[in-house]
C-alpha cells in the first residue's frame, strides 16, 4: 500500500495542481505540503480531513488504509451527500474563533440566508 504522502503527491499531480495552488486551497503553508509529500511531517485531523474532501476521497484511502478511494468506511463526502468548496471550509474554519455569541450571531444569519434562498427559490426569483 502507497503512504500518504505518496497519495497526496499523486492526487495533486493527477488534478494538474501546483504546491503552491494545493497550499493555497487547504489554507496551509507551501512548505508544509512539501513537507507532507516529502514524509518529513505528519497530518493532523483537521488538515486531513480537508483534503479528503477536497479530493473526495476517503481517510482511509489518504493514509494507505484502503486501496478504494472512496472506501465505505470512512468516506465522509458519501456520508454528508455534498461538497464543501474551499472558501466555505476557510469559513468553517474561522467560525470556530468566534465567542459564543459570535457564534450564536452567525447560526442566525445562516438561518436567515436559507430563509431567504427557500423563498426566492419558490418565487422563481433565485436566478
Amino acid at each position: 500500500m502507497d503512504s500518504f504522502s505518496k497519495r497526496l503527491r499523486l492526487l495533486r499531480e493527477n488534478n494538474k495542481l501546483t504546491l503552491e495552488g494545493l497550499a493555497d486551497v487547504l489554507g496551509i503553508s507551501k512548505s508544509l505540503l512539501w513537507d507532507l509529500e516529502q514524509g518529513r511531517r505528519r497530518v493532523h485531523g483537521e488538515l486531513l480531513l480537508k483534503i479528503a474532501l477536497y479530493f473526495d476521497v476517503s481517510t482511509d484511502y489518504l493514509l494507505g488504509l484502503a486501496d478504494e478511494k472512496n472506501s465505505q468506511a470512512v468516506n465522509l463526502t458519501e456520508k454528508v451527500k455534498y461538497e464543501l468548496d474551499p472558501e466555505t471550509v476557510q469559513i468553517l474554519h474561522k467560525a470556530r474563533e468566534l465567542s459564543p455569541r459570535g457564534r450564536e450571531q452567525l447560526r442566525r444569519v445562516v438561518e436567515w440566508v436559507f430563509e431567504v434562498d427557500e423563498r426566492e427559490r419558490k418565487t422563481g426569483r433565485d436566478k
